[in-house]
């Protein structure tokens, strides 16, 4: 049973004026970084995630920081099964505002409860003592581990001809559920695969009568398999095209934002491709698209799918979709022309380095080569940096010198880090360098045998 802070607080209240070893406790090890790197990090240990949606002046999110999340045993038991995030859902530096209304957040503390990529599994809202907190966990799990088995059964009436609407819907649902937790990494992977032309017919399905379509359920379900695709996918269109209804049955900041990151992806991949339409959909962001802008800018001004930030991005990307490289290099330049500081300037290196060096063209590769030195000189700690001027000293045969450097950084990764994200690339170089070095080693033994025959 839930046991709410409320009904509890004179317990608490005794515990803050007495209990100093709470203070030094273990407790829940909340990561340190930013939400989608507490993802990512979930989906690479096969956790799940939990959030603590909070906010400065709350008093029941207070009271469990102090006296709940500090708790040894709750710590044991969430940082065996969790990565642990803490949200201010005021905090603009953090995109506090952006997730909490994502999430459609109206009460504090919110205590969420997430797959890997996202997905909302189960959630509490006020404040919980001790026993009240590990109970909502468990409850969460327990769920949680009967997915599998449910999803199972749904798989085979789907796969046994039954295309009922609700069957339909609940099969996308608990498949989206479903996670590297208890599912394993690999086979989400590949249920994911096989989910995608489910939802799909899904959604063709039922255009015919679109008003079926408009609901929560169907939108959190598009929100699922339909982020970041194009305009041009049907279920992109079908929330575009009909937004004032959804808006009547979904959170107004979640359907904006579905909206403006469906256009963000359009601009980006028409520019990777080298489509000068791209500007096209820029341009809406000023027309059909205004009102669902403003509401993203209200709360995330600095967000990348915001027109002033994208219209940079998707020029730059434009420029390496057509293969100018000379217009690059000068976007670069101009970059490098308003940079504060040599630091600054290296990172800006850094970040170009692995364009240039894959252009195809020998001139602005010779250039890539000079700025992958110049940003690793600068900062040895970034892993771009290692892993492009590794690359230089392997193409002018300084193998040792590459592998030493690799295994460096390997050595020095935290996993509480961003770039700790990096480890797989790293672990991936330091194989093809020592293979390459086997290969040199054996043709030199070959070498010297038929010197001595």
């Amino acid at each position: 049973m839930k046991k709410y802070l409320y009904g509890t607080l004179p317990l608490f209240v005794l515990c803050l004026s007495s209990c100093s070893q709470v203070e030094t406790a273990i407790g829940i090890d909340f990561f340190h970084g930013t939400f989608e790197e507490a993802l990512q990090l979930a989906d690479e240990e096969e956790k799940l995630v939990f959030v603590d949606v909070y906010t400065s002046w709350c008093g029941p999110c207070k009271v469990m920081s102090q006296t709940v999340f500090p708790d040894e045993e709750v710590g044991e038991y969430f940082n065996a099964r969790f990565v642990s995030y803490k949200l201010d859902a005021e905090d603009m530096d953090i995109d506090g505002p952006r997730i909490s209304n994502t999430y459609d957040v109206r009460a504090y503390p919110t205590l969420l409860f997430l797959n890997p990529d996202g997905t909302e599994i189960g959630r509490g809202v006020s404040g919980y003592d001790i026993e009240g907190l590990l109970g909502l966990a468990e409850d969460v799990l327990n769920q949680q581990s009967k997915n599998p088995e449910r999803l199972a059964e749904l798989s085979a009436q789907y796969e046994g001809g039954d295309r009922e609407k609700d069957l339909v819907q609940e099969y996308l649902h608990v498949a989206s559920l479903v996670s590297g937790a208890n599912y394993g990494a690999e086979a989400s992977y590949e249920l994911s695969q096989k989910m995608q032309p489910v939802f799909d017919e899904y959604i063709e399905t039922h255009l015919d009568d679109v008003t079926t379509l408009i609901n929560g359920k169907d939108f959190q379900l598009i929100r699922g398999y339909a982020a970041r695709r194009p305009k041009s996918h049907p279920a992109v269109a079908l929330v575009v095209e009909n937004f004032d209804s959804f808006a009547e049955v979904v959170p107004e900041f979640a359907l904006c934002y579905f909206v403006i990151e469906t256009n963000y992806s359009t601009v980006i991949d028409l520019a990777q491709a080298g489509d000068s339409s791209y500007k096209d959909h820029i341009a809406l962001l000023d027309t059909e698209l205004a009102h669902a802008h403003s509401v993203i800018a209200a709360e995330d001004p600095s967000n990348a799918i915001l027109k002033d930030q994208l219209m940079p991005r998707a020029k730059t990307q434009y420029l390496i979709g057509t293969n100018d490289w000379d217009g690059y290099l000068a976007e670069v330049d101009a970059k490098l022309e308003k940079a504060a500081d040599d630091a600054e300037k290296a990172r800006i290196k850094g970040r170009a380095a692995s364009w240039l060096m894959n252009s195809g063209d020998e001139k602005f590769v010779q250039i890539g080569d000079e700025y992958a030195t110049t940003a690793y000189k600068a900062d040895k700690t970034q892993p771009v940096n290692v892993l492009n001027y590794s690359s230089v000293l392997i193409k002018s045969g300084q193998l040792d010198a590459a592998l030493e450097i690799y295994e460096e950084m390997l050595s020095t990764l935290d996993p509480s880090h961003p770039s700790y994200n990096f480890k797989n690339a790293l672990e991936s170089s330091i194989a093809r360098v020592k293979a390459m070095m086997d290969e040199s080693s054996e043709n030199e033994s070959d070498t010297q045998s038929n010197i001595d025959t």
